[in-house]
């Protein structure tokens, strides 16, 4: 279990990869129809989505009651159809606030080829 404790600034917690083909960007588009005018790169409504999976893929067991915070994304470049999306996950801080525990990832998203695409920071107040 990922506790508060054992969660230290600089930890690398995991790399996850996605792709980013035909399949995906119709879903992605389902729930923004006027996006898929900006195929093939990906959609940038769609950022949030592949970062979140790649974050609850890689940052486990986490304890129940986390509260998502903030969040919020560089775009360095955006990925096309066929691109691999490699993100990694890192606890960047950590801190006790007002006697809530929060916790303040970072995660880094390339390419195949290993272009930086998209950087995010989140804040989490962290359950255990």
């Amino acid at each position: 279990m990922l506790t508060f404790d054992k969660l230290q600034p600089g930890d690398n917690l995991g790399t996850n990869v996605q792709y980013f083909n035909d399949a995906t960007a119709e879903h992605g588009c389902e729930l923004f129809p006027a996006e898929k005018e900006l195929l093939p790169d990906l959609p940038p409504s769609m950022i949030s989505a592949i970062t979140m999976r790649a974050f609850l893929a890689t940052v486990q067991p986490r304890p129940k009651g986390n509260i998502h915070g903030t969040q919020k994304f560089e775009v360095h470049k955006l990925p096309q159809i066929g691109d691999e999306i490699i993100t990694t996950a890192y606890c960047r801080e950590k801190e006790t606030r007002k006697k809530n525990n929060w916790v303040y990832f970072e995660t880094k998203s390339h390419d195949q080829n290993g272009n930086i695409l998209f950087t995010g920071s989140m804040g989490i107040i962290w359950g255990g």
